[in-house]
């Protein structure tokens, strides 16, 4: 009778700690999905507005060429992408903050901007566990009519190493 008792509360006492793992990895697991999910909603929101300031600084052209892309363009460098990129209807650079003047008249073939000259506005997001890279484009609309498509890149590292640091203390607190 004595080996059943026992048996019966090694049972018992695993199934407790199966529970209680079950419970820490569900604590582990919800607030880094929310989290994460909060960061990315955070990126799109700055993704699209980023893109929407330089479609608005370049939907009163006609004509996208690359001088009055360059022009409208410097009244809104400071939108926090790691590349902002302006292409016309084909999908040759005019603007590239990233590459310069070696890129113009390169077709950028991105599938973002394609969805742009189609008339969609675009957002992809991912964490690799490194960084979040954004990625967001936008048709650029003249009586409407697309004469163009802005497209922005981000890569951060900032927001992914917080992401890792409350992952880590969520870990140890567990």
């Amino acid at each position: 009778m004595l080996p059943g008792k026992i048996s019966l509360q090694f049972k018992f006492g695993l199934s407790y700690i199966l529970v209680i793992l079950a419970v820490l990895l569900l604590l582990n697991t919800y607030p880094l999905l929310v989290s994460q999910n909060l960061v990315f909603r955070t990126k799109q929101t700055a993704m699209v507005g980023s893109v929407k300031i330089a479609e608005a600084a370049l939907s009163g052209l006609a004509d996208l060429t690359e001088d009055n892309v360059a022009r409208a363009m410097s009244a809104v460098e400071g939108t926090g992408v790691s590349r902002g990129l302006v292409t016309d209807t084909a999908g040759r650079s005019l603007y590239d903050t990233r590459e310069g003047d070696s890129a113009r008249g390169v077709y950028a073939f991105y599938t973002e901007i394609a969805q742009a000259l189609r008339g969609n506005d675009t957002f992809y997001c991912r964490y690799d566990g490194e960084a979040f890279l954004s990625r967001g484009a936008s048709p650029v609309v003249y009586h409407n009519q697309i004469v163009g498509a802005v497209y922005a890149y981000e890569y951060d590292t900032v927001q992914a190493e917080l992401l890792r640091s409350f992952q880590t203390n969520i870990m140890r607190i567990s």
